[in-house]
C-alpha cells in the first residue's frame, strides 16, 4: 500500500478510536478498541482479516453505489473515511453521498452531501450512538453514491479494520 496512504490509516486511526470507544461504552458493550493502527490491524490479523480495506473508487455517468457497510469481517471498527478526489459541479453532476439513518420505531433519515474536492467524509461503518430521553440507543446507519448525471467521479475509501482474505 502506498506510504501517504498508510500515514492516512495511522494518523486519523488515533484521532477517532476514542469515538469509537466512547460509542461503546455510551451502548454498553464489552468491544472496545486499540489505540494505535498497528494494534487495530494485529486484532484483525488474529481473526484471519489479513487484507487492508482501501478503495478508490470511480464513477462514470449512470454510475452509483448502493446503500450498504462495509464490514468485511467479524472484527469491524465502526467509523471510516472517504476523501473526494473530483471537484463536483466540474468533472461530474450528480453522484451526490446518501447516508441513511435507521432509527428505531422511526421512518428512515436520508442526508445527501456534496462534498468538494479534497474534503473527507467521516461517517460509520454500521451504528452510532446516540442519545434519547432513556439513554442511549443504536442508530444503524448505510451509505452509498446517487447516479452520477455526468463526467467521472473518483474517491479514496479508508476503512480501518482489514478485511478477510
Amino acid at each position: 500500500m502506498p506510504e501517504l496512504i498508510t500515514t492516512i490509516r495511522k494518523k486519523v486511526y488515533a484521532l477517532i478510536a476514542p469515538v469509537a470507544n466512547q460509542w461503546m461504552e455510551e451502548l454498553n458493550m464489552d468491544r472496545r478498541f486499540p489505540a494505535s493502527h498497528a494494534a487495530m490491524r494485529e486484532l484483525c490479523q488474529q481473526h484471519g482479516q489479513m487484507e487492508p480495506t482501501v478503495l478508490i473508487l470511480k464513477y462514470n455517468t449512470g454510475g452509483f453505489n448502493t446503500l450498504h457497510q462495509d464490514l468485511y469481517g467479524e472484527i469491524y471498527f465502526p467509523i471510516q473515511i472517504v476523501l473526494l478526489l473530483d471537484q463536483v459541479d466540474q468533472d461530474y453532476t450528480g453522484g451526490e453521498f446518501v447516508i441513511t439513518e435507521q432509527i428505531p420505531r422511526a421512518q428512515s433519515k436520508v442526508n445527501v452531501l456534496k462534498p468538494k474536492r479534497g474534503d473527507m467524509i467521516i461517517f460509520t461503518t454500521n451504528f452510532r450512538a446516540a442519545k434519547g430521553s432513556k439513554g442511549y440507543y443504536r442508530v444503524h446507519m448505510k451509505h452509498g453514491v446517487s447516479p452520477l448525471h455526468k463526467g467521472h467521479r473518483h474517491s479514496l475509501g479508508i476503512i480501518f479494520h482489514d478485511g478477510l482474505s
